[in-house]
């Protein structure tokens, strides 16, 4: 396949929080999000109940096809939150 999702992943700096962003309607931007999921289990599996992120998730996977997209950027969150910390 020729194509896939973009993951964007920084610190947020002046955030007590993560902030999620996406280009793709449809897509939940809240606590259910497989990405912010994924950053919180990073979170508690390290102890750094300080660490935030800003993530914007470019989707070009359409959403709920069956093709992965979901996980594959939950793991990608994963990735970047443990070079990032």
């Amino acid at each position: 396949v020729g194509f896939g999702d973009t993951l964007h992943l920084s610190l947020a700096t002046k955030s007590d929080d993560d902030e999620f962003s996406c280009n793709m309607a449809g897509v939940p931007t809240d606590s259910s999000n497989l990405v912010l999921r994924a950053l919180e289990l990073m979170r508690q599996k390290t102890d750094r109940k300080d660490v935030f992120f800003n993530a914007d998730l470019v989707k070009r996977v359409p959403a709920q096809a069956g093709l992965g997209g979901g996980s594959a950027n939950a793991a990608t969150a994963m990735w970047g939150a443990n070079e990032l910390m």
